[in-house]
């Protein structure tokens, strides 16, 4: 059962050609523009109309800037619409494409945990497994990613090598800006299920965080040939796309 969106997070962060992004330098200070150049020495970023180089040795961290989430007013009818709702209205309305999609989503999150459930009772996972599953899922949807964590951790404590606990971990310790973490259960998640496309994609952008641009390519190239074999062609130009902004905004020239 996959508890995270990967390809939403990474459209998120990749989908401009100029990557919104924050550093955090050791003293605490935070920097928030347009990565220009980074490179092994070095990192430029566009901020309050100048650019400024910072030396990778007095930088802490780097993050994503996160757009800014306008919760609905009490009573708001977007408050608290279920996906299924959703499709039902986008279907009203004739949109019987996107309401294929949303409905799609309830129905791969429901199949998800009724084949857990499933596991359980015919004796492939234990019960215990299960609820650290179940607890991992709920704590990511409100957003508790440390607590997400140890109940991942506990059921990949208990088997180490089901695919989707490490692509879970994985996408927690990503969206907690634990990149090196995130890239170790991301890489035995492929080991474990090597055409796992989304765990490609989170990959990809967990290299990119770290620096390690060549195997972020890398990794893409991977994707775009499976989603070439799978006959995916709207994925693969996205992909392109992706790779092309890696290009012109973040690699520095002559280097990986």
């Amino acid at each position: 059962m996959k508890i995270f969106s990967p390809v939403i997070i990474f459209i998120l962060f990749f989908a401009s050609g100029a990557l919104a992004e924050t550093i955090t330098l050791k003293s605490g200070k935070v920097i928030e523009g347009e990565i220009l150049e980074r490179n092994k020495d070095y990192i430029k970023i566009s901020t309050g109309g100048k650019d400024i180089y910072y030396e990778n040795k007095y930088i802490k961290s780097f993050g994503v800037v996160k757009p800014v989430e306008i919760s609905p007013e009490p009573g708001d009818p977007a408050e608290a619409v279920s996906g299924f709702k959703k499709g039902l209205e986008l279907a009203s309305a004739g949109k019987l494409d996107e309401a294929e999609v949303e409905f799609k989503k309830e129905l791969s999150d429901i199949n998800g945990s009724l084949s857990v459930l499933k596991k359980v009772k015919n004796g492939a996972i234990t019960r215990e497994f299960a609820i650290y599953l179940f607890q991992g899922s709920l704590y990511s949807m409100e957003e508790k990613y440390h607590e997400a964590a140890v109940s991942l951790e506990k059921a990949w404590e208990m088997n180490p090598k089901d695919p989707d606990v490490n692509f879970n971990l994985g996408a927690c310790y990503f969206l907690l800006n634990d990149y090196q973490k995130s890239i170790i259960y991301l890489f035995a998640a492929l080991k474990l299920a090597p055409e796992d496309l989304q765990a490609y994609e989170l990959l990809a952008k967990a290299y990119y965080n770290t620096g390690k641009y060549q195997e972020a390519k890398e990794s893409l190239l991977t994707v775009k040939a499976l989603y070439q074999k799978n006959g995916d062609g709207e994925s693969v130009t996205r992909i392109d796309n992706i790779l092309n902004s890696m290009s012109s905004t973040v690699l520095p020239k002559g280097g990986n």
